[in-house]
C-alpha cells in the first residue's frame, strides 16, 4: 500500500465558500484523490490560512507551511509521495510569484533532506499541484491584480517542478475558485481536481 501526504491550506482542508465550514467528507480533494486509488491511502494535511513559508502574524496558529512540515513527516512516515498545493495564501498575504515559487523549493528540501530515523527510510517523491486561480467577487478584498496573479501562478511553478525532478500539476485544467468567495471551491470542483490527480499520481507511484 503506497501512503500519500497531501499537504496543503484550506482548499486541502475542503472549506465551503457559501458557508465558511467545511465540505462534507466526500467533497474534498484528497478523499476524492484516495477513492480512485485502490493501492495507496491519503493522508490529508490542510489547514486554513496555511502559505507556503510566510509568517501571518495575526493567526490564532502556526501558519507557515515550513514550520510544521518536518512534524508531519515524521508523524505519517514512511511516505511514498507528498503532493503540494499551496500558494493561495501567499498571494492574498501580498507575496510575489517568486517568492512563492522560492517558499515551495524550500519545502521540497525539507521532504528532501528529512532525518527519517527508519530503517529502511526512502525519500518521497514529490508532486507540485499549482493552486485553482482565485475568482473575482463581493469581496473587496479579492483585487483583480490577485486574480490574475493567481491564474498565472503556474508559469513559475512548473518551470520550478521541472528543475527540482518534481511531478507538475495545473489545477486550473479541472477547477477555479468559485465566486461565492473567490477562493474557495465548490464541492463539485474539489472532487473533480481529486479526480484529476489520480492519473499523474499513479503514473509516479507506477500503480
Amino acid at each position: 500500500m503506497k501512503q500519500i501526504l497531501a499537504f496543503g491550506d484550506s482548499l486541502t482542508w475542503g472549506s465551503d465558500p457559501h458557508t465558511s465550514g467545511r465540505h462534507p467528507y466526500g467533497d474534498r480533494w484528497p478523499v476524492a484523490l484516495g477513492a480512485g486509488l485502490a493501492q495507496a491511502v491519503v493522508f490529508a494535511e490542510g489547514l486554513r490560512g496555511r502559505t507556503t513559508v510566510h509568517a501571518r502574524r495575526s493567526a490564532c496558529v502556526e501558519m507557515r507551511g515550513d514550520a510544521v512540515l518536518p512534524m508531519l513527516l515524521h508523524s505519517h512516515a514512511p511516505l511514498d509521495l507528498a503532493v503540494i498545493m499551496l500558494g493561495t495564501n501567499d498571494i492574498y498575504e501580498g507575496h510575489p510569484s517568486y517568492l512563492i515559487r522560492d517558499g515551495l523549493e524550500r519545502l521540497v528540501e525539507i521532504i528532501r533532506h528529512h532525518p527519517w530515523r527508519l530503517p529502511e527510510a526512502a525519500e518521497p517523491q514529490v508532486l507540485l499541484v499549482s493552486p485553482p486561480p482565485m475568482s473575482l467577487c463581493e469581496d473587496p478584498d479579492i483585487t483583480p491584480q490577485m486574480v490574475a496573479q493567481s491564474e498565472a501562478l503556474a508559469e513559475v511553478i512548473e518551470p520550478l517542478a521541472d528543475r527540482l525532478g518534481c511531478g507538475f500539476f495545473d489545477a486550473a485544467q479541472v477547477a477555479r475558485a468559485s465566486d461565492a468567495d473567490g477562493y474557495h471551491l465548490e464541492g463539485a470542483d474539489s472532487r473533480a481536481l481529486g479526480a484529476a490527480l489520480r492519473a499523474p499520481v499513479a503514473a509516479m507511484l507506477a500503480l
